[in-house]
């Protein structure tokens, strides 16, 4: 309530006074002058009654004593009546508010009041003794006090205060009304004269200058302002020319969108033209992707029976070779040539088993990218599942390996809702990149919950991988060892197929490395998926 009601009480007093400038110049000096006038007679005033009072206490210290000394005879002596008369002389002091005399046993002889008792006074209050001496031995006779009152001495300082303020501030009207003339001839003429130049140059066509003889403040802004006159009459000139230069790139502007807009149009038809051109082959490419799958589910299948047929005969061939030709050998060569024949049957027997990985991968990649994996997904025991891969993994090693393998579960784990198969086919796919780049060290897996997500972590002490090999370790068939003299024995499609399994629950994979050190392939799996 009180902004609206501030508001308004300013605006009606702005309406009051006048809004001319030599007026708000004047108000503020006239203010300060009054303050500072009214300070000065305040502080006038107040030193005037210090001083006042310093004389009355004289006056009343002298005034007790000389009382007192004629007062001594008359009590001594017994003189009632001459007391009493002297008491009632003293009532002619004005400033007299009370004196009483007391005798020396301090009963009351005589007490006189003042004329009159003036209100809000200050009272001001000496004691004389009363002593006569004889023969060199001082008596007390008794003794007399005197009250004074300061009620003439204030009636007196406020008299001289009012006129000195009317005074004053008949002085501050004077000085503000000569002010008040000097400012109009001063400063309020040469501006209204301003004004009306401002008014003349605001209307169309030319500007003049306006003639000032006079090098004070306000000579300074008729230069200025003489200067701005030039500057605009300069800048509209430049407007014109640059307003004639916009109308002509302006026109420039529509032929060229004009031509621009024909260029659209025919390129919209090309890009129809050519988005209809990759719509067919986007086509052909999905039908050949599709054939792809279809190839390679077909040729996977296909591939399998003559692989496992040889894979069965090396297996037979090998054991009937062991049991029937080995212990009939005579000669040395013979036995070492057989040797040779069952060294060329496992070297068979293992590229067997890795064409076979190789086909079940890509079987498995397959049915991945073309969405048509069955997932079995079911609670599993995260801990359990480790340990189960990593004895695989360690059974495969045997015990003549130089490679550890430890694991860090971390207890409480909750369960995780997957696919066991593909579950085991992450870890195993792990395990086996460690172990092939890992001749002697350790292996390690780690299993924790690290923000409500499932962590796990596949680290090794092996080569480690090269830093521009980082992100495409995770391609299908690429291999970080592309050296002539060692053939990766791998397949190019672990990690691929690990990416694919690791995305299809929400989660991510990501490798840290340092060549020379090892690997660490961090995996992160959400809860409750």
């Amino acid at each position: 309530m009180k902004t609206p009601l501030r508001q308004s009480a300013r605006a009606a007093l702005a309406k009051c006074l006048p809004s001319t400038l030599a007026f708000k110049i004047l108000v503020p000096v006239l203010l300060v002058m009054l303050v500072t006038c009214l300070s000065l007679l305040a502080f006038y005033s107040h030193r005037m009654r210090q001083q006042g009072l310093d004389a009355l206490k004289n006056q009343l210290a002298t005034f007790t004593a000389s009382k007192a000394e004629e007062l001594t005879e008359p009590v001594w002596t017994f003189q009632d009546r001459l007391v009493r008369r002297l008491m009632r002389s003293y009532r002619d002091n004005r400033d007299l508010y009370r004196i009483s005399l007391y005798d020396h046993t301090n009963n009351l002889i005589a007490m006189e009041n003042g004329l009159r008792e003036l209100p809000h006074s200050i009272i001001l209050r000496e004691e004389k003794p009363l002593v006569r001496t004889i023969e060199g031995e001082t008596f007390k006779v008794g003794r007399l006090i005197v009250e004074y009152h300061d009620g003439y001495l204030q009636a007196d300082i406020a008299s001289r205060r009012q006129s000195d303020v009317i005074l004053t501030l008949a002085l501050i009207l004077v000085l503000g009304a000569t002010s008040l003339i000097l400012l109009r001839l001063v400063v309020g003429r040469p501006l209204a004269r301003l004004k009306r130049s401002l008014s003349k140059n605001a209307l169309p066509g030319s500007r003049t200058p306006l003639v000032w003889q006079s090098s004070d403040e306000l000579g300074q802004v008729v230069t200025a302002y003489n200067t701005l006159l030039y500057e605009v009459e300069h800048q509209t000139e430049n407007l014109v020319n640059v307003n004639r230069t916009l109308h002509q790139e302006i026109t420039h502007r529509r032929q060229a969108e004009a031509r621009l807009e024909r260029a659209h149009d025919e390129l919209e038809d090309k890009v129809a033209l050519r988005t209809r051109e990759l719509k067919e082959v986007n086509e052909r490419l999905v039908d050949l992707d599709k054939q792809r799958s279809a190839f390679l589910s077909s040729a996977s299948h296909e591939l399998r029976t003559p692989l496992a047929a040889i894979l069965g005969f090396s297996v037979l061939v090998k054991k009937n070779f062991s049991r029937h030709f080995m212990p009939t050998a005579a000669t040395p060569a013979l036995t070492k040539k057989g040797e040779v024949i069952l060294s060329n049957l496992e070297i068979i027997a293992k590229e067997g088993d890795r064409l076979t990985r190789l086909i079940n991968d890509l079987l498995d990649l397959n049915k991945i990218e073309a969405g048509r994996m069955e997932w079995r997904d079911t609670l599993l025991n995260v801990g359990d599942e480790i340990k189960r891969s990593v004895k695989t993994m360690d059974s495969t090693l045997g015990h003549s390996s130089k490679v550890s393998m430890t694991t860090a579960i971390e207890p409480g784990l909750p369960p995780l809702l997957c696919d066991p198969d593909r579950f085991q086919q992450l870890l195993l796919n792990l395990l086996s990149n460690a172990t092939k780049h890992t001749a002697e060290g350790s292996i390690s897996v780690e299993v924790a919950m690290v923000d409500y997500r499932l962590g796990i972590t596949v680290a090794d002490t092996g080569n480690g991988i090269p830093e521009e090999y980082r992100e495409a370790i995770f391609d299908k068939f690429f291999q970080a060892d592309g050296s002539d003299t060692h053939k990766p024995s791998g397949t190019g499609l672990g990690l691929p197929i690990c990416k694919q399994i690791v995305e299809h629950y929400h989660g991510s994979i990501r490798v840290e490395s340092e060549v020379g050190r090892g690997s660490r392939f961090i995996i992160s799996l959400p809860m409750g998926q």
